[in-house]
């Protein structure tokens, strides 16, 4: 007769081996499309880029973007390898958001109303944050652009759920305030 424990503990250690294999796939995959987007990007005329990273759309990566701070451009390379420059002006705000649910569908919010409220903001910084929660799950820079196909830019600066106030969760602001610091300065730079 076989011990349940014994199975379970089968179980438990399949499930564990399933869930390194599909992120070693997910990982593989990633670096596969951003090697693509790094050449696109380098064969841009009259673009190099200084700064680069992963964009997502609620938990799923959706492109990379790269800031050339000499040229005072910005360029969003799609998953699909698509790409577009961007000028300074088209920034129309950059802030930090923590543990904000609404951010996944807020990318999918296109009407002409929320376009024009967005016009006419002024440029927005800070950190909007849930601040009754210590655990964190999400930290995005967000960046809004005069754009239909990427008017929501957000960049996930914290990879793993952690608490306030651990080295985690410091490291994440610092690399969340200076993607925004470099944004703002290209922002303010049109």
């Amino acid at each position: 007769m076989v011990d349940i424990f014994f199975l379970t503990t089968l179980g438990a250690i399949g499930a564990l081996a399933f869930s390194i294999l599909k992120s070693n796939k997910l990982k593989k995959k990633v670096h596969a499309l951003a090697v693509q987007s790094d050449t696109i990007a380098a064969q841009i005329d009259g673009f190099r880029a200084s700064s680069a990273c992963t964009i997502v759309n609620g938990i799923d990566l959706s492109g990379f973007l790269y800031v050339d701070l000499e040229s005072k451009r910005f360029c969003i390379v799609s998953t699909n390898m698509s790409y577009k420059l961007f000028e300074p002006n088209d920034i129309l705000d950059v802030s930090i958001v923590e543990n904000n649910p609404a951010i996944t569908t807020e990318t999918q919010i296109t009407d002409k109303i929320r376009k024009a409220l967005l016009e006419s903001l002024k440029p927005i910084a800070g950190l909007i944050r849930n601040k009754t929660d210590s655990n964190v799950n999400t930290i995005h820079v967000v960046m809004h652009v005069k754009d239909s196909d990427h008017n929501t830019v957000m960049i996930n600066c914290l990879p793993v759920k952690t608490q306030r106030n651990t080295p985690a969760y410091e490291n994440a602001i610092h690399i969340a305030n200076s993607w925004q610091e470099l944004l703002k300065v290209l922002m303010h730079s049109a």
